[in-house]
């Protein structure tokens, strides 16, 4: 798979400004874009027995190296942490996200290995493998899928308050919180068809007050990875309306959310 003049696959990071070349050297110990390609096709064969037949794109965020491939003539998506810390909580997120996709939530499900895990530790790695979703990041622009985008957090909140394991938050469980996603806007929501196709990323995940997700999705559900500005009034109100339509709030729960947005509003240091 290596390229002699490591022209591709191309590399690039998804929101710093860092050098995506010397990132994967210093982070991941990759001295060029094919030895990093070549590395990954060696593992999925190892561990999935699938054969890459193409790895397109690299990307870097943070701790964190995605890779897209052609498996059998369908994109996936590797991605791998060197982040030895929080690999028992990638494990565990993916199991969510397992959970969650059994459960009909549309979430880019992980694809089990060989032994049936769906994260895999190896050469000093966690690693998980998906299958790629087609669809366009949320446009809050549009009122459908503002509509689409709060019934759908509904309705993981209900699913993901059921969920029977147990995600290591850092921090106890408080009174009156559940699991949450902790991270639900535009970059981490597709649409596609006239609906919500996926909703990404759920290694946020964590235990909180249900109004205080809520809240936060309802202040940051435009943002993507540049130019973060606070969602429009009206348009977090027909988010929290559509959230109601499917899970209704307490007037006590109501009125936390109101005091809640307004300290998110008044917080956040806002670049667009």
């Amino acid at each position: 798979m290596s390229d002699p003049q490591d022209a591709k696959p191309p590399i690039s990071m998804l929101w710093e400004s860092a050098d995506p070349a010397a990132a994967l050297t210093d982070r991941f110990g990759f001295v060029s874009k094919g030895e990093a390609a070549d590395w990954l096709s060696g593992v999925l064969a190892d561990h999935w027995g699938i054969r890459v037949e193409a790895c397109e794109r690299l990307v870097i965020s943070d701790a964190n190296c995605l890779a897209w491939v052609v498996v059998d003539g369908r994109r996936m998506i590797a991605k791998w942490s060197m982040r030895q810390a929080v690999f028992a909580r990638l494990a565990a997120i993916a199991r969510l996200t397992s959970w969650l996709d059994e459960r009909g939530v549309p979430v880019s499900a992980p694809q089990p290995a060989r032994d049936g895990r769906v994260q895999v530790e190896v050469g000093g790695f966690s690693l998980g493998l998906q299958n790629v979703v087609d669809g366009d990041l949320l446009d809050i622009a549009d009122p459908a899928q503002v509509q689409a985008a709060g019934e759908m957090l509904a309705t993981m909140h209900a699913a993901m308050a059921e969920y029977p394991g147990a995600i290591p938050a850092g921090e106890p469980k408080a009174p009156c919180t559940q699991l949450v996603g902790n991270d639900f806007r535009s970059a981490n929501v597709l649409w596609a068809d006239g609906r919500i196709a996926a909703v990404l990323d759920l290694e946020e995940a964590r235990y909180r007050r249900r109004v205080d997700d809520l809240a936060q999705a309802a202040v940051l559900l435009g943002t993507r990875y540049h130019g973060w500005s606070p969602t429009p009034a009206d348009v977090r109100g027909a988010f929290v309306a559509a959230y109601e339509s499917v899970l209704p709030l307490s007037q006590h729960q109501a009125a936390a959310l109101e005091d809640v947005i307004e300290a998110y509003l008044m917080r956040m240091t806002w670049s667009g």
